[in-house]
């Protein structure tokens, strides 16, 4: 049966086009493509107004609740000119003209197409995001990039590039990939398979060992500059398999020349968030939420179950749901909805998918249908439900087969329903059983279910003061939690008050002063305009005075670091854009007035001319740590990229008669201090500590060793876009940090991704550090630790954690807190990750 309702907008309508959005012929000069996509008709819900449709728009019943939200329809797969290939006359010069789409450019058009959302994800690199363009008012920018070597992926809400590494020789081939996306759900977010027709499936031989990667988001199943189709089966392959993910859409967009038909947004990824914001869309994501259609016009589909027959449709397509050992009631319903499918077809399809015909096939008449349809699972333990749209015309991609009657328009994803627990991936090639020795770890913060991560530490008194981010209903907020001289835990206290925008925060301590700093948007991510929030407590962490702000200009405060001068003076450092680029800025609260600029001096900053979208030039100073020694003597160390030919943009776009230097390999970042010697209020100078030109150099710390010598540590790796292993790298200063030395290798392991260690030294004893790393033999992330002495140098690496992957770890006084998903009971839909402390010494 079919039921209806009008849209208030008129429908729009487009006859199909003569261009495709990425096959670029030269011709003339002129830039020409083949075949588009026609438009349909919906009214898309970009901004939570009248388009905003919930799940299910009506009451409640008996039994389970409607999901409440609004679909928020945006992009997940966009390009602009920090992908070196990501324009027009990039591609068609093999990488050597200028650029034509800068990323405000980009993002207008974005605007302009009236997405509530959008990344820019550009190949390799974050770069991006330091771009003093990257910002609006208008939509959600999204962080994220398109990473890995092969396969692609898509990543939506990471802090920072995600480095692809090698594998050890003899490991299984997606064991790099496996480790990238448990990386990613380290940071809660959000790993999308990109394009699968070219990297994990083909039609001819059907998947391949890239396939058996567990724990992915969403797939691309429009992504238009390859096959829809073959995306789609694909897509059902593993739904098959047992494998519970969300689909995406994807422009896949480089060039402007193609706005009209494949700009941001053509096609249109649909998710159903709780509410409009960045958090919330994310988690929409993790949950598979989502719906494709071929534009914001649509043809918008949604699907709905109501399982237990009460008349309340409680799950949305993605959503997987249990059923009870009598299976669904006989009352079961799914209902279908599309919005702006006049003209197509409506089709229905339950395991194991088109191979077996629809179970239900209906025409549109008007601009809004809806359909019911009985539920009723039978014969295998885990089903699935999904229904997609679809009309004759143009090819549904670039690789699409134009003498299909009918091509891809929009599909949902689907609602799972499994008979006596969620379903369990079968990979081809399983992963390695996990480690499950115990490493006396204690669980410190983070509930089942929920994100908690990236935490600090400090310890002072006996008492040890635990900040970490905790993500909750679609917010994310600083929190914090103290153990007492007799291991007793205080309550979680949440010093973010009601701001759903907290993130990384950092604790230090001395005595009964406790200070908690992290970055906040304040609930306002439109723009993105973060300050930094710095919170005292005088007991002992058992009550903050409120919160004062530092900094707050008109740019972008991130990246908080923080220490203590004395018992009254936090000195807090940062990374902020007011200026253009960003540049660390440093504060100590109650003796400086105001946060002074210490990594500007001697940068070259350049607008950039208006006929190449790569040529500005703004140095980005970034992820700063301090050290304070003997009377108050300070220490910044941070990674700037002012030393690279092009900051910020990968490739090189050569003088004339030069070769290209294209590819995305990453920045010569370099780590860089300055100092301030006390009482003297000034800072010196940048200078260079890595002082290197051919690697990638970042996420330094610093620390003070035993002999009073300040010692620096970072992440090292080539300048080379993916299969290359991340190493730590060290550097001393015995002149308070004016000069240091040559680098020296820190517990180097070739087969290895080593990354983010910090650095604190043991109580009367040496200095320590830890990171975590891939040598592991379940391949798990596991943190490690070595320790360092002025005669003896670098001890060899020792692994501390065990179970799960154990990542993000923060030191003070031999006092280890990390995150860890071994809590989690599932290898795929399950968040669950937490706070653990470990005593090393």
């Amino acid at each position: 049966m079919g039921t209806s309702k009008t849209s208030p907008d008129p429908d729009r309508s487009a006859g199909p086009s003569e261009l495709t959005r990425r096959g670029f012929v030269a011709a003339a000069g002129a830039a020409v493509a083949v075949a588009g996509v026609g438009a349909g008709q919906a009214q898309a819900a970009s901004d939570g107004g009248p388009g905003a449709q919930p799940a299910h728009p009506g009451g409640h019943g008996a039994g389970h609740q409607a999901p409440r939200g609004q679909w928020l329809a945006g992009d997940t797969h966009v390009h602009d000119d920090h992908s070196s290939d990501g324009s027009g006359p990039r591609q068609t010069s093999k990488q050597t003209l200028p650029g034509n789409l800068p990323v405000g450019d980009q993002i207008a058009q974005g605007e302009r197409t009236g997405l509530a959302f959008m990344p820019l994800t550009d190949h390799r690199t974050y770069d991006q995001h330091w771009d003093p363009q990257w910002k609006s008012s208008k939509l959600l920018l999204v962080p994220g990039e398109e990473a890995g070597g092969s396969p692609h992926a898509v990543v939506l809400g990471n802090v920072d590039v995600i480095v692809d590494g090698g594998n050890p020789q003899g490991s299984a081939a997606y064991r790099h990939v496996q480790q990238s996306v448990w990386d990613v759900h380290a940071q809660d977010a959000v790993w999308s398979q990109a394009h699968p027709d070219d990297g994990e499936y083909t039609q001819a031989d059907g998947v391949n060992d890239n396939a058996s990667v567990q724990g992915m988001d969403l797939v691309e199943v429009l992504n238009v500059a390859g096959n829809p189709d073959a995306q789609l089966e694909y897509a059902e392959n593993r739904w098959n398999a047992g494998f519970r993910f969300g689909v995406a859409a994807a422009s896949d967009c480089h060039f402007r020349e193609l706005w009209d038909i494949a700009g941001p947004g053509e096609p249109t990824t649909h998710v159903f968030a709780a509410e409009r914001s960045v958090r919330s869309i994310l988690d929409g994501f993790r949950a598979g939420r989502t719906s494709v259609a071929q534009n914001i016009q649509g043809p918008f589909v949604t699907i709905e179950a109501d399982v237990d027959g009460d008349g309340v449709f409680e799950a949305v397509g993605g959503d997987e749901v249990v059923l009870p050992a009598h299976g669904p009631s006989k009352k079961a319903a799914l209902r279908v909805t599309v919005v702006g499918g006049t003209g197509t077809t409506v089709e229905v399809y339950k395991a194991p998918g088109r191979s077996a015909g629809p179970v239900a096939t209906f025409s549109p008449a008007k601009q809004t249908e809806t359909y019911e349809l009985p539920l009723a699972p039978s014969g295998a333990d885990h089903t699935w439900y999904r229904a997609e749209v679809r009309s004759p015309g143009a090819a549904s991609g670039q690789d699409a087969d134009p003498t299909l009657p009918t091509q891809l328009r929009g599909t949902t994803a689907p609602v799972f329903l499994s008979a006596g627990g969620p379903a369990a991936p079968e990979p081809g090639i399983a992963l390695p059983a996990a480690d499950t020795r115990p490493d006396a770890a204690r669980l410190v913060a983070g509930d089942e279910g929920l994100f908690t991560g990236f935490p600090d530490v400090a310890v002072a008194d006996g008492v040890t003061h635990v900040v970490a981010e905790l993500h909750e209903d679609g917010a994310t907020k600083a929190v914090y939690r103290r153990v007492d001289g007799k291991g007793r835990l205080t309550r979680t206290l949440t010093l973010s008050g009601d701001s759903g925008t907290a993130r990384f925060p950092r604790v230090a301590a001395s005595g009964r002063n406790v200070w908690v700093v992290w970055q906040d948007e304040l609930g306002h991510e439109q723009p993105h305009r973060p300050v930094i929030r710095l919170r005292q407590s005088t007991d002992g962490g058992e009550s903050f005075r409120d919160a004062r702000q530092l900094g707050g200009g008109e740019g972008r405060s991130v990246h908080p670091a923080l220490a203590l001068v004395d018992d009254k003076h936090p000195l807090v450092a940062w990374s902020d854009n007011s200026s253009g680029a960003f540049d660390v800025y440093a504060q100590i609260v109650g003796l400086d007035t105001d946060a002074v600029n210490i990594s500007a001096a001697g940068k070259t900053i350049s607008a950039g001319t208006p006929d190449d979208a790569r040529s500005p030039r703004y140095p980005a100073s970034l992820f700063p740590s301090i050290a304070i020694g003997d009377r108050g003597h300070a220490v910044i160390t941070w990674q700037d990229d002012r030393f690279d030919p092009d900051p910020l943009w990968t490739g090189h776009t050569p003088p004339a008669g030069q070769p290209a230097s294209g590819g995305t390999d990453p920045d010569n970042w370099q780590v860089m201090a300055a100092v301030r010697t006390a009482p003297s209020r000034d800072w010196s100078a940048p200078v260079q500590v890595s002082q290197v030109t051919d690697r990638a150099d970042r996420h330094p710390d610093v620390a003070v060793d035993a002999a009073g010598g300040y010692v620096a540590v970072w992440e090292s790796g080539a300048l080379q876009s993916s299969g290359a292993n991340l190493q730590l790298r060290a550097s001393r200063s015995t002149d308070g940090g004016a000069t240091w030395t040559p680098f020296e290798q820190v517990a180097l392991a070739p087969e290895a991704m080593s990354q983010r260690a910090r650095l604190s030294r043991d109580p009367g004893g040496p200095l320590r550090a830890v990171w975590y790393d891939s040598r592991s033999a379940d391949w798990r992330w596991k943190v490690y630790t070595a320790t360092f002495e002025a005669a003896s140098g670098w001890s060899p690496a020792k692994q501390v954690t065990t179970r799960g992957n154990n990542t993000w770890p923060a030191l003070d006084r031999g006092t280890l807190v990390f995150t860890s998903d071994r809590g989690a009971r599932r290898v795929q839909r399950d968040r669950t990750h937490q706070v653990h402390l470990l005593d090393l010494r």
